[in-house]
C-alpha cells in the first residue's frame, strides 16, 4: 500500500486507513476527466482504451457533452466508470493506494476494478451491458425516483409500504444518509409518495432519471446481468470492498460476485457501507471521480471523517499533498470513535 497518514496516538492506530470511494450516476458533468487525461498518461490511457472498447470517443463525449447526452444511461455509466478508474490510476502512480474501497451504484464497478476483482476493460464491458439492460428495463417498466430529505429510514419504509398497497411498486432504494433516502417505483406510486412525504419531510425532490433503478422493476435486467456476471472469472479483492447490497465488506471472489449480482434490483446501503469502512479502520476517504456528492453524504453520515476530492487538478494536487504527509492534526479528533456509536 501507499503512504499512510500517521496515527495520532496509540489509541488511534486502527483509524489511520484510507478508503477510495467512487461516485454513481448524478455526479457526471461536462468536462469530467478531461483535464486529468490531458495532464496524466495513466488517465489518458484509460480513456483511450475505453474508446476502443466502446467504439466511440468517450473523452470527446465528456469534453463536449452536451449535458443531456451525459445524462443518458449508456453514456453516463461508462463515463463515470472510466473517470473514477482514471483517478485511481493516477493516485496509484503517486504511490497512494487504498486500504479499502466502495462505490455508489455504478461506482461499485470502478471500485471492484480498482481492487483487482476484474480487469479494467472487462469491467467496462460489464458496465456497458449493465447500462443497456437498465435502459431496456426502464422502457418496458416505466417508473421514477424521488429523494426524501429529513425523514428517518423507518418513517420512509412505512410510508412506502402504505403507498405500495394502493399504487404499485414503491420501495426505498438508496440509503444515502440517515435522513436522505431515495425511493423508486411506478410513476403513480412516486407521485402518491411525494404528496404524502411533503407533509413531514424537509424536502421532496423528484429526480430526473429514466427509470426506477434498484427497484423490483429492474428484476428482468438483474436476472440477465447475473447471467452475464457468471461468465466472468472474478478474482479475490486486493483490499476489502464494502458492497452496496448490504454494506458489508468482502474480499473473496465468489462472495463479491454474489453480492454484485443482486445490485440492480436491491437497495444501495450507503450508510452501512461507510459504517463498515469505519469498522475496518478507515478515517480518510478519497472521492475518486467527478463531483463531490459522496463527500457531502459523508459529512452527513459522520462529521468526524475526513474526505478529499479529485474533481479538479487543484483538488487532486491537494489530496496528493495531504496523503503523502502525516495527517496527525486531522486524525486527532477521532479519538474515542471506536465505541460503535451510530453516525449522524
Amino acid at each position: 500500500m501507499g503512504p499512510r497518514p500517521e496515527p495520532a496516538g496509540d489509541d488511534d492506530t486502527v483509524m489511520n486507513k484510507i478508503a477510495f470511494i467512487f461516485p454513481g450516476q448524478g455526479s457526471q458533468s461536462v468536462g469530467m476527466g478531461v483535464a486529468l487525461a490531458e495532464r496524466f498518461t495513466e488517465a489518458r490511457t484509460a480513456f483511450e482504451r475505453a474508446s476502443h472498447v466502446l467504439n466511440w470517443d468517450l473523452l470527446q463525449a465528456c469534453k463536449e457533452g452536451p449535458e443531456d447526452r451525459l445524462r443518458q444511461t449508456d453514456v453516463a455509466q461508462p463515463a463515470l466508470y472510466v473517470s473514477g478508474y482514471a483517478v485511481f490510476a493516477v493516485l496509484r502512480s503517486f504511490g497512494i493506494t487504498p486500504d479499502a474501497v466502495s462505490g455508489h451504484s455504478i461506482g461499485e464497478y470502478a471500485a471492484l476494478a480498482a481492487a483487482g476483482v476484474f480487469g479494467f476493460t472487462e469491467g467496462l464491458d460489464l458496465v456497458r451491458e449493465r447500462g443497456a439492460l437498465m435502459q431496456a428495463a426502464a422502457l418496458e417498466h416505466p417508473g421514477g425516483m424521488v429523494a426524501i430529505l429529513g425523514l428517518s429510514r423507518e418513517a420512509v419504509v412505512a410510508m412506502c409500504d402504505n403507498v405500495q398497497q394502493v399504487h404499485g411498486v414503491c420501495v426505498p432504494v438508496n440509503f444515502n444518509t440517515p435522513e436522505q433516502i431515495v425511493v423508486a417505483g411506478e410513476k403513480a406510486a412516486i407521485e402518491a409518495l411525494s404528496a404524502a412525504a411533503a407533509e413531514g419531510a424537509k424536502r421532496v425532490i423528484l429526480l430526473n432519471v429514466s427509470g426506477a433503478f434498484h427497484s423490483p422493476l429492474m428484476k428482468e435486467a438483474a436476472i440477465r446481468m447475473k447471467l452475464r456476471l457468471s461468465q466472468v472469472a472474478f478474482q479475490n479483492a486486493a483490499c476489502p470492498v464494502a458492497m452496496n447490497v448490504d454494506g458489508q465488506c468482502r474480499q473473496e471472489a465468489s462472495a463479491i460476485q454474489s453480492a454484485l449480482a443482486q445490485q440492480l434490483d436491491h437497495s444501495v446501503e450507503w450508510v452501512k457501507s461507510i459504517d463498515s469502512l469505519k469498522a475496518a479502520g478507515c478515517a480518510v476517504f478519497v472521492e475518486c471521480g467527478p463531483g463531490r456528492v459522496l463527500s457531502g453524504l459523508l459529512k452527513r453520515i459522520d462529521k468526524g471523517l475526513k474526505s478529499y476530492s479529485t474533481d479538479t487538478l487543484e483538488a487532486l494536487n491537494q489530496t496528493r499533498e495531504a496523503l503523502m504527509t502525516p495527517l496527525t492534526p486531522t486524525l486527532s479528533p477521532l479519538r474515542g470513535e471506536r465505541d460503535g456509536r451510530s453516525p449522524g
